[in-house]
């Protein structure tokens, strides 16, 4: 055995809540990871246990109370319901569980806060699923902003919607406002949230439109909102469940202008005058795979994650401050929110 491969740490031994659909993109994110080992698996879809269970040849718990109790497991990957986030982390902490969860982090700030506590009092690693930041197209979008390529940023917006809330087979807490709160939002404009703190810095204050127009539940399904960051970009961000798929994010400098999308960018720009396009349709699920090797990683060598859980709170408190805008039809300071 080589010296490099006796250097090498063991893989950390992780369990996964929560199977089906996102659940899949987790799952081969950490078999597809190198730092992570698949042990343990639990989902209230007994099918879908039994299935990934044998095709994996890994344990079936019994209940998410089993899981978190297993033993021969150092962490957990939850990739369940926002409302059930906090109970979940805090019964990871109790068991000395490290902790990947998917976004957003919590339901709310105060839960938030208290996972956090838990995590940290207990000595394990918090890490929340913000993948969009690590996407290829954004990383080259950071670094021509870094390198001065578009000149100074002045504004951006973005737009990311689906037509989810349309379709048969919506679960039912993404239609609930208790448990899902400003619903396309919290499902997908958080993405370009935390990409908005990741390329220009710290929210300051958010004024926000919610209305419900298409679904039969009468949810919001709606949602726009302006953003100020507190070095001064005004960042507009849609987010609608009842529309044609849509995916963007437009930047928009004084030399140029970066347009992202899932597997291109196109930067238009004035010196010299030229249009470049990068093609990034082969990427596929790296930013997951990615992720979770971080997770892994930071777990091995007591480090930490470039998204954990103070930007999962901080990315959540714009969330909580859009809600407050719209019912008040006001803008509202973060620092309000966070107290």
């Amino acid at each position: 055995m080589s010296a490099e491969t006796d250097s090498t740490p063991p893989r950390v031994r992780i369990g996964l809540a929560g199977l089906n659909n996102h659940g899949a993109t987790i799952l081969r994110g950490i078999l597809d990871s190198e730092t992570l080992e698949l042990a343990s698996v639990y989902d209230i879809d007994a099918r879908a246990l039994a299935q990934t269970s044998a095709a994996r040849g890994v344990r079936a718990a019994e209940s998410f109370e089993d899981l978190a109790a297993d033993p021969a497991l150092d962490a957990l990957a939850l990739v369940t319901p926002n409302h059930l986030h906090r109970e979940q982390t805090l019964l990871a902490a109790a068991h000395g569980k490290h902790v990947f969860v998917e976004k957003p982090l919590a339901n709310s700030v105060a839960e938030a806060r208290d996972m956090i506590a838990a995590m940290r009092d207990a000595g394990r690693v918090l890490m929340v699923g913000h993948n969009t930041r690590r996407k290829r197209v954004f990383r080259a979008a950071a670094a021509m902003i870094g390198d001065g390529r578009i000149g100074r940023v002045i504004a951006a917006e973005g737009n990311l919607s689906r037509h989810v809330g349309l379709e048969p087979g919506l679960p039912a807490w993404k239609a609930d406002p208790a448990k899902c709160v400003l619903l396309p939002m919290s499902q997908l404009g958080i993405h370009f949230i935390d990409l908005t703190r990741a390329l220009f810095g710290d929210i300051e204050r958010v004024s926000c439109i919610a209305t419900a127009r298409a679904m039969h539940s009468g949810a919001v399904d709606a949602v726009s909102s302006l953003l100020l960051t507190a070095s001064g970009i005004p960042v507009t961000l849609n987010a609608f469940y009842a529309t044609p798929d849509a995916y963007h994010f437009r930047i928009y400098g004084t030399l140029g202008i970066l347009t992202c999308t899932p597997t291109a960018l196109r930067a238009e720009l004035l010196e010299p005058e030229e249009t470049i396009e990068r093609d990034y349709s082969g990427e596929g699920y790296e930013s997951f795979i990615l992720q979770m090797r971080e997770f892994g990683a930071c777990i091995q060598n007591s480090g930490q994650p470039e998204t954990g859980g103070e930007e999962g709170l901080q990315a959540f408190a714009v969330i909580e401050a859009m809600q407050r805008a719209a019912v008040e039809q006001r803008s509202v300071a973060i620092r309000d929110i966070l107290g």
